[in-house]
């Protein structure tokens, strides 16, 4: 029975490896233009916020990583709403057939509105995610007067996030990006989680990957496009089984942000967590989590 069960674990961490892996390299097929976009928005009168927390109309966009959904950001935007800090504005899915659908409610007076982001299809291609993310940030601005966002990605939601900012971080039809939280991202693609180093000999070191896939040499070449005086938290696991990862991700390369981003930040921090609820689909159901994420941003 345990021989089933570890052979069961093995082949899942094999079809993501394989299936993540082809998100990051950007295979997978042909990118989805959006072709339509729809609204279903009501206004809403103001929530009333802890008084504890800054208030302004900066957006947070929460963004699910790969094979997740709204399910992966549910219980952060839950965490803030409960806390006081902000209040759930928008959902915004896009399907696969291009249509991008904005529903929830909004008012031009909103403080700290929560849009959460779910793509339909949830393993497409990297650059297609990107293309799409970039495609609601410039919405937000347009017809919702957005004009500065925060950013909370788990997964490969946090690449997403980054990815955006490298590609069209000098594009003035965006919001201008203040504050990212990324959690348990594989930034430097799924190297390394088998290694023998412990978290605390990790720590001691650079953040330089020993190595560049190929996904993290790509993003090398736009640094210099990233957004100036954004602060970021990096939220890493470490599951304590001996390999220096959290299931999924090494340290390593949920580390390789804070190389990638050298210099480029206003404020980089790195939150460690370790244990069971370290684990790569647990962080983003951490109590402890989302109380430095909502200290971090409000």
């Amino acid at each position: 029975m345990v021989k089933r069960f570890r052979t069961a674990v093995q082949f899942l961490l094999l079809a993501f490896v394989i299936g993540a892996t082809v998100v990051l390299i950007g295979a997978g097929g042909n990118q989805t233009k959006i072709t339509k976009v729809t609204s279903q928005v009501q206004p809403t009168a103001a929530v009333g916020l802890n008084q504890r927390y800054q208030k302004s109309r900066t957006a947070t966009v929460f963004l699910h990583g790969y094979n997740g959904g709204a399910g992966s950001t549910n219980y952060l935007i839950k965490q803030a709403e409960q806390a006081g800090a902000a209040q759930k504005a928008l959902v915004v899915h896009v399907y696969k057939d291009g249509v991008m659908a904005f529903k929830g409610y909004w008012h031009k007076s909103i403080k700290n509105p929560m849009v959460q982001v779910v793509f339909q299809d949830n393993h497409a291609p990297q650059k297609t995610q990107i293309y799409w993310l970039h495609q609601v940030l410039v919405q937000l601005k347009t017809k919702y007067g957005v004009t500065s966002y925060n950013a909370v990605g788990h997964s490969l939601g946090a690449n997403d996030i980054v990815n955006q900012a490298l590609k069209y971080g000098t594009d003035q039809a965006l919001p201008t990006l203040q504050k990212v939280v990324t959690i348990a991202g594989p930034f430097d693609g799924l190297t390394g989680y088998l290694n023998a180093e412990t978290e605390a000999q990790t720590q001691t070191v650079a953040a330089k990957p020993v190595r560049f896939s190929q996904h993290f040499a790509a993003m090398l070449k736009q640094r210099q496009n990233f957004p100036q005086h954004v602060k970021l938290l990096n939220v890493i696991g470490d599951t304590d089984n001996g390999f220096n990862n959290d299931g999924f991700v090494s340290v390593a390369s949920a580390r390789s942000v804070s190389y990638l981003l050298r210099n480029k930040l206003a404020q980089y921090q790195e939150d460690f967590y370790s244990g069971a609820t370290a684990a790569h689909c647990a962080l983003n159901q951490n109590p402890q989590v989302a109380k430095s994420m909502i200290s971090f941003l409000w």
